[in-house]
């Protein structure tokens, strides 16, 4: 098993070095956005690979084997917003990032007030924003990785985090986008025979789909149910926490970096429909993964590792080191794309804010040196382990929401939306994700959705100018 997993990562390190050495890489945006010449199938898994991570087949899991199918409000809920995303916003934020000669959804952000005296403000403080949740983010899926390879594998976890940290870190450093994007290829097909075949074989061994339903149901009957006991208030809440936390989906810039990528608008629809597939299965299937666990082993020490500890008992050690490998890559690939985002928006705010001079053998240098950076710092936090993967990501997954997701959608769609109001929801949503996280736990994270709305629109509609629309000229790169 351990031979199978250390080949695995040496395949994934060789498309770092065949793109570092056969694609050309003199532009940043080659670099970073595959000189946005990515086609229909890499581009769909891709998007689905980068955030199918630790939350899918960790946190997910973990949620099934203590929650049961309640968790399906959230999954009902962000396919919604997935084939939102794909319907609506992918092809209009693709034609402007073109024109605007955007990167990353930061970048846009600020680009779009680029004659603003706020302009340079609004990138520095929605960079900030970025790298404060991403590098958390980072954190969680090292955390993953560690997991993984301690319960799959028996290699010890500081050891293991530093195997995943440093083997994502080299082939992204090395091939940039395209190195991520194929990887993610490579590893969304992995991810896809190891969320069928787990379930499958873990029903098979509590003895069927009938027996699998007679059991649960002894155990807990609320384990298949989406109301997860609740009733009136209770329930509304409950919802609604599930609601506002898959509402994240709309400001994630590892995924929304794929439709600046994308080859043409044209192909937008066809990668919807394999995205949208592959978004359901992902979704879904580590539910019954962990209510499957929860018959097989009663209780575990830490819920969130049920599918290694399946993997391991029910799997062939060939079969149980492919398995592992494609839980891995689920989290690897969610790792390089954050690395990139990261390192997209410090070398851009390089770029507009400090050196406007500096050539692209130099941009592109720093991205790689800021991918291997913040790639040490996620290692740093995922050995101190502040907390679970559920509670790092939840909290960086709804803070990137409303701090870029909502402020793209109002420039997308809003022409009334002003810088003020722009500067305004950035700050007013990094303050309420925090306030509402230690102060109202309870309802997180419900309030900082309508807080960040009411001040990108009140702002906006205080500080409207007489002229109807932001100039924002096209910027060739």
């Amino acid at each position: 098993m351990q031979v199978t997993f250390g080949l695995y990562l040496l395949v994934l390190v060789s498309i770092g070095l065949y793109f570092f050495f056969t694609t050309e890489t003199k532009r940043l945006s080659d670099y970073l956005l595959a000189g946005r010449d990515v086609g229909t199938w890499p581009i769909a898994i891709s998007e689905v690979s980068s955030v199918a991570s630790g939350w899918t087949f960790f946190a997910w899991v973990g949620i099934g084997f203590a929650l049961g199918l309640s968790g399906l409000w959230f999954s009902l809920t962000m396919i919604i917003i997935v084939v939102f995303m794909y319907r609506y916003v992918a092809s209009p934020f693709r034609r402007q990032s073109e024109e605007l000669g955007t990167i990353t959804v930061t970048d846009h952000i600020s680009a779009f007030f680029r004659n603003d005296p706020l302009g340079p403000t609004i990138r520095i403080v929605a960079t900030l924003a970025v790298v404060t949740f991403m590098v958390s983010y980072i954190g969680a899926q090292i955390i993953a990785v560690g997991q993984a390879m301690d319960t799959g594998l028996g290699i010890d976890y500081r050891t293991a985090i530093l195997i995943g940290g440093l083997a994502v870190a080299f082939y992204t450093v090395l091939g940039g986008f395209n190195a991520s994007v194929w990887t993610d290829f490579f590893q969304g097909i992995l991810i896809f025979v190891g969320a069928v075949a787990l379930p499958v074989l873990a029903i098979m061994e509590v003895g069927g789909w009938s027996s699998f339903i007679t059991q649960a149901n002894e155990i807990e009957p609320t384990l298949l149910e989406m109301q997860a006991g609740q009733t009136g208030t209770a329930l509304l809440i409950f919802v609604l926490v599930w609601v506002t936390f898959a509402m994240g989906t709309i400001g994630q810039p590892h995924s929304l970096m794929r439709f600046q990528a994308i080859r043409s608008e044209s192909i937008v629809s066809k990668a919807s429909a394999i995205a949208v597939a592959f978004q359901s299965l992902r979704l879904t299937v580590p539910l019954f993964i962990g209510i499957a666990g929860r018959v097989l082993y009663g209780t575990v020490d830490n819920p969130e590792n049920v599918a290694m500890l399946a993997i391991v008992d029910l799997f062939p050690p060939v079969i149980a080191g492919i398995l592992l490998a494609a839980i891995v890559s689920a989290i690897l690939s969610t790792s390089d794309s954050m690395l990139l985002v990261t390192s997209s928006d410090i070398t851009r705010f390089y770029e507009e804010q400090v050196n406007p001079d500096a050539s692209e053998r130099t941009l592109i240098l720093l991205g790689r040196l800021t991918v291997a950076t913040v790639a040490v710092f996620g290692i740093v936090l995922a050995w101190i382990r502040p907390g679970t993967i559920f509670e790092i990501i939840e909290v960086a997954y709804v803070g990137l929401g409303v701090t870029v997701g909502l402020p793209l959608l109002f420039i997308l769609f809003w022409r009334h939306t002003t810088s003020e109001g722009v500067l305004a929801a950035i700050v007013v949503g990094m303050a309420s994700t925090i306030v509402n996280l230690y102060y109202f736990p309870d309802y997180f994270p419900i309030l900082p959705w309508p807080v960040t709305v009411a001040a990108i629109v009140g702002v906006s509609l205080a500080t409207a100018k007489a002229t109807t629309d932001t100039e924002t000229p096209s910027v060739d790169r």
